[in-house]
């Protein structure tokens, strides 16, 4: 990331947007260990899990190729398709909803097409967090290896 903004073939806005992207990660990473700036997120409303929710979250992510952990993982995904579903039918519907009425108010009295277009937005998605999980993957090279206590507590024994 970091030879990214340094790139001297970049014109400085495009750096300088870079470094804005940068400080932006390294803040989203730094909420995952500090609960306080994670709780800021949480009441502005960016973030609806709660930070022991995210934390074992990013537990399953990580360790998904474990048996202990590939259920959850698997739960974790549903979550996702189904919101991802909810979103394609609600664009499914605007479409329709366009087609058949064009701009007229709906049905229930909210604006129509206006209002259902607003709602094929990330503000709508329920699982929102779980799809930005994927920020904080890093490679399995830097994954901690579990002690052998974890991994004895893990499988049960």
């Amino acid at each position: 990331m970091l030879e990214e903004v340094n790139n001297p073939n970049q014109t400085k806005e495009e750096r300088e947007l870079r470094w804005d992207e940068y400080v932006k990660i390294r803040r989203s990473f730094q909420t995952i260990t500090n609960e306080n700036d994670y709780n800021t997120f949480v009441e502005k409303g960016e973030r609806r899990l709660s930070h022991n929710a995210l934390k074992g979250a990013l537990m399953i992510y990580f360790y998904r190729d474990m048996p202990r952990f590939s259920q959850p993982y698997q739960i974790l995904f549903h979550l996702m398709d189904i919101d991802s579903l909810l979103q394609k039918w609600r664009y499914n519907h605007l479409m329709l909803v366009q087609r058949m009425l064009g701009s007229k108010i709906g049905t229930g009295g909210s604006s129509g097409y206006m209002y259902l277009r607003s709602t094929v937005s990330d503000r709508y998605k329920v699982f929102l967090d779980l799809f930005n999980l994927s920020t904080w993957l890093i490679p399995r090279n830097y994954i901690p290896k579990l002690s052998p206590k974890m991994m004895r507590t893990l499988s049960g024994t």
